[in-house]
């Protein structure tokens, strides 16, 4: 009986110890994202130095300000399970959600809840204004033309407000399966 338990241990055991091949190599499927949420900060990014997360009343210089958004996400993998059996692997892991997305974003719009400049009261978007990766332009989704999730982005603003003072930012998110994302940041005051 002791040769059967230890026969039915070693066939079955041989998966689990990747005696039948690479395992890591094969079906290591990478994952999708599911977005769960947005978060925006107000970050300082000074010239050859880190960037920082601005506290809530701390001052920014509007050169420096960047926005950063960060979506939430959930990730999942769809991969069919093999045999009756199942085995654990140690590989090395892949990039999380690096099959992108299903979803689809078509509306993005980042607004001030206070007065920005004569063109741009509270709540107007500031689209015009914002800056992508040091690209002075700023993709904007529509539901003609809906876009893949950013993931995360770093937004920059390519004129400073009228005046010093105090702004808080708030950004609307949009998918084409219905989920709408909203954030603010905490208020800083903006100098020119």
């Amino acid at each position: 009986m002791k040769k059967y338990g230890l026969l039915a241990a070693l066939v079955l055991g041989l998966p689990a110890c990747g005696l039948l091949g690479n395992e890591c190599g094969r079906d290591n499927p990478p994952t999708y994202f599911d977005v769960q949420g947005l978060d925006v900060a107000v970050t300082r990014q000074p010239v050859d130095k880190p960037w920082e997360v601005v506290s809530p009343g701390a001052s920014v210089a509007s050169r420096e300000l960047r926005l950063f958004l960060l979506l939430r996400e959930r990730h999942y993998t769809v991969a069919p399970s093999r045999g009756f059996m199942s085995a654990a692997y140690a590989c090395d892991p892949l990039p999380a959600g690096s099959r992108g997305s299903t979803e689809r974003m078509d509306s993005l719009s980042v607004t001030s809840l206070n007065d920005y400049d004569a063109q741009h009261p509270a709540g107007t978007p500031l689209t015009d204004l914002l800056a992508v990766g040091g690209l002075n332009s700023f993709p904007v989704p529509s539901r003609q033309n809906p876009l893949e999730p950013f993931r995360y982005a770093e937004l920059s603003l390519v004129q400073p407000p009228a005046a010093t003072g105090p702004q808080q930012f708030r950004v609307y998110y949009r998918q084409t399966n219905g989920e709408i994302y909203t954030a603010e940041t905490a208020a800083v005051t903006v100098v020119r």
